[in-house]
């Protein structure tokens, strides 16, 4: 755990407090805590100016995160500004309807994190952001790409964004903003499609 801290304090904070200082709509700093299984036990990581919540980082998203950073050795402008949008909004509660840091649902996550990061507008619903793009096969997803599932039986329901390693950020309606992997049997089953918005 120690090692993943140092590569995610090396690679992650300096971004941050390089791209979010004086960002935050109000002017108090954010803490990033790391939640560990026990209740109780809380270590603090970094206290970064100009993050917008409360951010309570939960112990396997932390460490997705820091082996995603880790993995890219050659990152670039829009693979850093697209991971400091999606780390300042970790946690986020979900909202049915909701577009902000308050509570946000999964289509405002990508059209938030899009257009924050890259000035990127997609469609404000996930079946209509399904259209835009480029069509990408699984196989062939990159950093950055919408990936689409059907949660509800009958159409896209469900929308987030690929990181890398089968691995992608979305706002869940069980646990707000996070990230799982396509591999899990929920999402493997319901996945759908990808397309590529990032050019």
């Amino acid at each position: 755990m120690t090692k993943k801290l140092l590569v995610l304090s090396i690679f992650v904070f300096p971004i941050l407090i390089a791209g979010l200082t004086g960002c935050s709509a109000s002017g108090s700093d954010g803490e990033y805590i790391v939640k560990t299984n026990k209740k109780t036990k809380t270590e603090q990581v970094a206290s970064v100016t100009g993050i917008q919540k409360k951010s309570l980082i939960e112990q396997s998203n932390l460490e997705t995160l820091t082996n995603i950073v880790s993995e890219y050795s050659n990152n670039t402008v829009d693979r850093d500004a697209v991971m400091i949008k999606i780390i300042e909004l970790i946690n986020t509660p979900y909202l049915w309807g909701g577009t902000t840091t308050n509570g946000i649902d999964c289509s405002a996550f990508c059209q938030r994190v899009m257009k924050y990061a890259l000035n990127i507008d997609i469609p404000r619903t996930s079946i209509m952001q399904s259209t835009v793009g480029d069509p990408v096969e699984r196989e062939n997803l990159q950093f950055g790409d919408l990936v689409f599932f059907n949660t509800i039986g009958r159409r896209i329901s469900h929308v987030g964004i690929y990181l890398g390693e089968g691995v992608f950020a979305h706002s869940s309606s069980s646990g707000g903003v996070k990230t799982n992997s396509l591999n899990e049997d929920y999402y493997n089953s319901r996945y759908v499609s990808a397309r590529r918005v990032i050019k």
